[in-house]
């Protein structure tokens, strides 16, 4: 016998502590020339801050050279979101989202970036009148990720305009027609940028929708006014605009095909906003320039018509798929009564999918969950342990209707 005596093991665990969030690592798929950059096409760059692709040769020199805007939508994403962390992968010239997204080169350059959870497509040669033609091929492109149990929360497409404004507003495509719930159409435009040069004049904002995204939690809307985590330099603010004060920035906003925001009529907003395009505006008597909201390529009654309500289902899936992994093939204890699973077993289970799903109640993402595992399951290589789940998801306040009038006592 040994004078050992007393053994004391540490413990890990007990401070609470979690790894960084991962939810605002996106991917910026842009059509380009690579002249005077040592980027090489499908072959994705991490981008930390926007001084990561001026050392690549990605610069503001390199789009007025080359006429294309990927320096200045690398930098937007990082204006609103600067602890984002932005892949970009540099694709061929000439292509439409379908063509694209349909390339090998394409897929694998997406599969070497796991973490990557929205994908930002821009330059394209596809304009507005026929985006409605790419979005299902899109949505075939994240079906069959899906298969492979990697999940694209969304996909950005840049809506460019034609040359003469679609008229009325009415006539631009129903995107709500079409069965695409993780991909959406960006037709918002800053005229500070349109103005810069004359083949910027049709382009629409993707670096300001990756980055008005990724600097949201999973549970808010695009459009919301204000943000729960702001960054620091916005913190005491209210609110969380487009528009940066001491800069041209989203001053004013118009369509991508030119048409300003101003001669929308409430109409034509509310239709473009049906029709399923992502936007941007300004409130009456309100400063500031925001996005209208988040849809998505399918019909509203769909419980996937918002890009937050794909970005929950997708965190939580990932979290629930992670902690039963380690459980697959594993033994399952039955109960010698019954010869069903044993309660203990069950209670493990649920156990470890309450505990991964509490971090979405802890952060701020859900409002509540719940899984029910039926013990009477008769266990199989082609039968599946059935779980039900359902997860409590946050409420979104679109417009408030007050009554007000006046009263000579209360």
């Amino acid at each position: 016998m040994s004078f050992k005596g007393v053994i004391i093991n540490k413990l890990n665990g007990g401070l609470g502590r979690r790894n960084a969030s991962e939810d605002n690592i996106f991917i910026l798929a842009a059509c380009m020339p690579l002249t005077g950059t040592s980027l090489v096409a499908y072959k994705s760059q991490e981008l930390l801050q926007v001084s990561d692709a001026e050392a690549l040769g990605v610069n503001a020199a390199f789009d007025a050279n080359e006429k294309v805007l990927v320096y200045n939508e690398i930098k937007e994403f990082f204006t609103y979101c600067p602890d984002g962390i932005l892949h970009l992968i540099p694709c061929a010239e000439d292509l439409t989202p379908s063509a694209l997204v349909a390339l090998d080169d394409f897929k694998t350059a997406v599969r070497n970036i796991p973490e990557g959870k929205v994908i930002g497509i821009m330059n394209t040669t596809t304009t507005v009148p026929d985006i409605d033609d790419e979005v299902e091929p899109v949505q075939t492109f994240v079906n069959n990720f899906k298969s492979e149990f990697r999940y694209i929360d969304a996909v950005i497409l840049e809506g460019k305009g034609e040359d003469a404004a679609i008229t009325p507003i009415a006539n631009y495509p129903d995107l709500r027609a079409k069965n695409a719930p993780n991909v959406s159409v960006s037709i918002a435009q800053d005229p500070s940028v349109a103005s810069i040069d004359a083949a910027y004049t049709k382009y629409a904002a993707v670096g300001s929708v990756l980055g008005m995204l990724a600097v949201r939690q999973v549970n808010e809307n695009l459009g919301s006014v204000d943000i729960l985590n702001k960054p620091d330099d916005f913190k005491g603010r209210e609110d969380y605009p487009l528009t940066i004060d001491g800069s041209t920035s989203w001053e004013a906003a118009q369509l991508s095909d030119g048409n300003p925001f101003e001669t929308l009529s409430n109409a034509d907003q509310k239709s473009l906003t049906d029709s399923g395009y992502i936007y941007a505006g300004s409130f009456n008597g309100y400063g500031g320039v925001f996005f209208n909201n988040a849809p998505t390529c399918v019909e509203k009654a769909d419980d996937f018509a918002y890009i937050e309500n794909n970005r929950v289902w997708n965190k939580a899936t990932r979290l629930i798929r992670n902690t039963l992994l380690p459980k697959v093939r594993g033994i399952v204890k039955k109960d010698p009564t019954t010869g069903f699973i044993k309660s203990s077993t069950i209670a493990d289970w649920n156990s470890r999918l309450n505990k991964a799903l509490e971090t979405m109640i802890t952060d701020n993402e859900i409002s509540g969950f719940d899984f029910y595992i039926n013990p009477k399951q008769v266990l199989a290589e082609d039968s599946p342990l059935k779980v039900k789940g359902q997860i409590l998801v946050d409420g979104i306040v679109f417009e408030f209707e007050v009554d007000l009038g006046l009263t000579n006592e209360l």
